[in-house]
């Protein structure tokens, strides 16, 4: 079985877990997180108590969610991002920011937001249209109107 492998930047992994996202896509996809978007999302959200901080951390530790350690001494995840995607590896990095697509774009590394994430386990039969449809209303919240819209039409298109 072949799974979607992913570089997961700190505001896609923040919306997945306030979702309640996180175990379903980690399940059905593979997802490395470079060592900054740990300190992003672990070290500097267990200082401000965010409790999502805590449930990526065990995510961590569980190996349901790898963390990446770079040559590199980046001060951000976005930089580190870019530099850590190789094509043989990754099928593409989550991210819904839009400097970072731009970014992204602009050096040929494709990228996947959130909501697409669902519709991608969804098209590749790992999660049923159900469970997309739940999906994609949890995420709702957290995602563009733009993003849920699209999201929902592909959804419905490939009943």
């Amino acid at each position: 079985m072949s799974y979607m492998k992913l570089l997961m930047d700190a505001d896609c992994l923040i919306k997945l877990t306030k979702a309640g996202l996180k175990e379903l896509i980690a399940e059905n996809a593979l997802i490395d997180l470079p060592e900054t978007v740990k300190q992003e999302v672990v070290d500097a959200g267990k200082l401000k108590g965010c409790m999502d901080s805590f449930a990526v951390e065990q995510n961590i530790e569980s190996q349901m969610i790898k963390v990446i350690q770079s040559s590199g001494d980046y001060t951000k995840g976005d930089h580190a991002l870019a530099a850590l995607f190789d094509k043989e590896t990754y099928d593409a990095v989550a991210t819904d920011d839009a400097k970072l697509t731009r970014h992204l774009t602009a050096h040929g590394i494709p990228f996947i937001l959130p909501g697409l994430i669902i519709n991608h386990l969804k098209a590749e039969a790992k999660i049923s249209l159900t469970t997309a449809r739940w999906a994609l209303d949890q995420l709702a919240a957290f995602i563009s109107e733009d993003e849920f819209s699209m999201t929902k039409l592909l959804l419905e298109k490939e009943k």
